[in-house]
């Protein structure tokens, strides 16, 4: 194989980059809420 033909469709990257900061968006969402209903001292206590 001499050459590896590639197209590169800038549509397609628009749609990889929001899909994964929906996801990443989407995975922090949960472990944040739970952390804002934490007390400080509460978390201090067992560090």
């Amino acid at each position: 194989i001499s050459d590896l033909p590639s197209d590169l469709r800038w549509n397609d990257v628009y749609k990889i980059g929001g899909l994964s900061l929906l996801i990443s968006l989407l995975a922090t969402i949960y472990p944040a809420w739970q952390a804002s209903r934490t007390q400080p001292a509460e978390a201090l206590r067992y560090e």
